[in-house]
C-alpha cells in the first residue's frame, strides 16, 4: 500500500452508512460549482479547483431514497499528476461522477477519452472485489446556455467511452432548483446503482486501459510521497519552529518553506504570520551556513505563502479557521495551545499535503510567472504580479467555506 494510500485512509475513514464518491472532469466543467450547491443549495462563486475539496452531502431521491454521499473533487491542478497517482485517492470510490461543459465542443473528445480512462482505472480497485465496473454518472453541465449540446448528442458521444459500465446522463443548469425536474432521479438512479454493485450485482467489463504518460508527473509523485514519509517523522510543530527561530533547522529546502508557511499561518492567521514568514526567512537566509549564496526573494516568498494560505482555506474540517488576531509568542500558555492545536499537529499538515499536492511542486511559480517577470531584479526586491494569470482568489475561497460551515440542506427533499 502506498503512502499516500495508507495516510487518506487514516485520516479520511470510509463511512460505514455513507458512500465514496469522485467528482472528475475536465476543468471549468463545473464539479465545484454543483458540488456547493447540492451542499448549500445556492450557487456561490467558486474559482478553479487547485487541489481537492472533500464534502459530504445528503441526497434524497424523488422515490424518498436517502443516502450520504462522501464527494471527493479533484480539481484541475491535479491533472499535472498521473492517473496512477490519482488512483491513491480514488480507490476504493462507490461511483464516479464525471462532468461535461455541454458548451465545449472542441474538448468533447478529451473529455470521453478522460472518462474511458478513469473509469478502467476505478473499475481495477473497486469497493466490491467482483466488481469489474462501477456506476457512472455523468452530468451535462450548462445546459441552459447558447450553442450546448442536446443530452441525445452527447449521449452519442459518450457510448463507446461508457460501454460495459451502468451509467445515467442528465443534463443541469445553474438556474435549476436540484430538487426538481431530472436531477432527483439521477441521484436516486446513482444510489441505487452504488447500492446493487455493493450487493454484488454483475457489472459488464469496461474497455482496455490506456497507459498513463509517466514524465514528470512521476518524479511529482515520488517527491509528494517523500514529504509525506517526512512529514510523518518530522519533529512537532513547536519543536520545528524552536529550530527555525534558533537558525537551526536539519535542512533548508521546498518542504521545509512550505512547512514554516503552514505552521505560521495556521498559529498567526495570515497578516501576522506572512510578516513573521517574511522576516524569519530572510533572516535565516542572512545567518545560517545552509543558505550560503542564496538570496531573500520578496515575490518567490509571497506567492508561496498564497498558495499555502489558499491550501488551508480551502481544506474540510477538522482543520478550524483561523483568525486574524494578534497571538503573542511569548505567552507560554497560549503558545503551546496554538503551536499543538489540532489544525497545526502533525497529523493535519499531512492532510494538508494529502488535500493540497500541488504545493510539491516546487516548479508551480511558472503557471502564473514567465521567468523574465519572477526573475528579475525588480521581482526579488519588491512583490511583483503574476503576468500570465492571476493568483487563486482567497476571498472567493472564503465566500464558500462560510458559506459551507452553516449549511444543513439535504438535496431531493
Amino acid at each position: 500500500m502506498s503512502v499516500i494510500r495508507r495516510l487518506i485512509d487514516r485520516l479520511y475513514p470510509r463511512s460505514a452508512s455513507g458512500y465514496k464518491v469522485i467528482l472528475l472532469g475536465l476543468d471549468a466543467a463545473g464539479k465545484t460549482t454543483l458540488l456547493y450547491k447540492l451542499k448549500l443549495g445556492e450557487v456561490v462563486v467558486t474559482i478553479p479547483t487547485i487541489g481537492f475539496n472533500v464534502e459530504t452531502i445528503q441526497v434524497r431521491s424523488k422515490g424518498g431514497r436517502l443516502g450520504k454521499l462522501d464527494c471527493w473533487d479533484v480539481g484541475g491542478g491535479c491533472g499535472k499528476f498521473s492517473a496512477s497517482f490519482l488512483k491513491a485517492y480514488t480507490s476504493d470510490s462507490d461511483a464516479l461522477v464525471w462532468f461535461v461543459d455541454s458548451c465545449d465542443r472542441e474538448r468533447i473528445a478529451e473529455s470521453v477519452e478522460e472518462l474511458r480512462q478513469n473509469i478502467n482505472i476505478l473499475a481495477t480497485d473497486a469497493t466490491n472485489p467482483g466488481q469489474t465496473s462501477i456506476p457512472v454518472l455523468i452530468v451535462a453541465t450548462k445546459q441552459d446556455l447558447p450553442n450546448s449540446m442536446f443530452i441525445d448528442e452527447i449521449r452519442v458521444k459518450f457510448a463507446q467511452a461508457t460501454k460495459g459500465s451502468s451509467f445515467f446522463l442528465t443534463g443541469t443548469t445553474l438556474k435549476q432548483n436540484l430538487n426538481e425536474g431530472a436531477f432527483p432521479d439521477a441521484l436516486g438512479w446513482l444510489l441505487a446503482a452504488i447500492e446493487g454493485a455493493r450487493a454484488g450485482k454483475p457489472l459488464s467489463s469496461p474497455p482496455a486501459v490506456v497507459a498513463a504518460d509517466q514524465g514528470s508527473a512521476a518524479a511529482l509523485e515520488r517527491t509528494l510521497e517523500a514529504w509525506l514519509v517526512r512529514a510523518e517523522k518530522d519533529a512537532p510543530p513547536d519543536e520545528f519552529l524552536r529550530q527555525f527561530a534558533a537558525i537551526d533547522l536539519p535542512a533548508w529546502d521546498h518542504y521545509t518553506h512550505i512547512r514554516i508557511a503552514y505552521l505560521m499561518l495556521m498559529i498567526h492567521g495570515r497578516q501576522k504570520g506572512k510578516n513573521m514568514i517574511f522576516d524569519g526567512i530572510e533572516r535565516y537566509i542572512a545567518q545560517s551556513t545552509q543558505t550560503r549564496g542564496r538570496t531573500f526573494h520578496v515575490t518567490m516568498t509571497y506567492f508561496w505563502i498564497q498558495m499555502v494560505h489558499f491550501g488551508i482555506r480551502s481544506m474540510p474540517p477538522p482543520v478550524p479557521a483561523f483568525d486574524d488576531e494578534p497571538k503573542s509568542m511569548s505567552d507560554k500558555s497560549s503558545t503551546h495551545t496554538l503551536v499543538n492545536h489540532d489544525g497545526a499537529s502533525a497529523d493535519n499538515f499531512v492532510r494538508f499535503l494529502l488535500l493540497n499536492p500541488f504545493v510539491a511542486d516546487g516548479n508551480l511559480w511558472a503557471e502564473y510567472y514567465s521567468k523574465e517577470v519572477i526573475m528579475s531584479p525588480a521581482a526579488k526586491v519588491e512583490m511583483a504580479l503574476p503576468d500570465k494569470k492571476p493568483l487563486p482568489n482567497l476571498v472567493s475561497r472564503e465566500s464558500v467555506s462560510s458559506a459551507v460551515k452553516s449549511s444543513t440542506s439535504i438535496i431531493g427533499s
